[in-house]
């Protein structure tokens, strides 16, 4: 039977190095009906420059961030670090999930304790952390 009900957003974005882990849950937000449209970036520049060539047009941003910690180049918290420094219209507009696999108790305790991220999830991303954004 076709989902009727509209998606709980019109854009999301995904910023993951990892091909598979990117692939699974741009895969998982669009068969949940979470979101209309799904901006994948596997590298946290190149999210950032489209976040800053972009942040005066509500209509072309995410609604919701989900950002890996890990990546080559720039990591999560890096990209965190510089998106704050970008216009209060996008900060405003977006919720920034952090998402990882990691075990490291100092990676966890920095994600919960930076008030500019909306929720800390661990991979892979399932419905259950779609419910929580939901109810944020």
């Amino acid at each position: 039977m076709e989902n009727l009900m509209q998606p709980a957003f019109n854009k999301v974005m995904i910023i993951d190095d990892n091909a598979l882990d990117l692939y699974i849950a741009a895969k998982l937000i669009t068969n949940n009906n979470f979101s209309k449209c799904v901006l994948e970036y596997n590298s946290a520049s190149a999210a950032l420059e489209f976040l800053a060539e972009n942040q005066e047009k509500r209509d072309l941003l995410p609604q919701i961030i989900f950002v890996d910690i890990y990546m080559p180049l720039m990591d999560g918290f890096e990209f965190l670090e510089n998106y704050k420094l970008l216009s209060p219209s996008l900060t405003d507009h977006c919720k920034i999930i952090m998402v990882s696999s990691t075990i490291d108790d100092r990676d966890i305790f920095m994600a919960k304790n930076d008030h500019s991220i909306s929720l800390f999830a661990v991979k892979p991303i399932t419905r259950s952390v779609f419910d929580n954004i939901l109810s944020l």
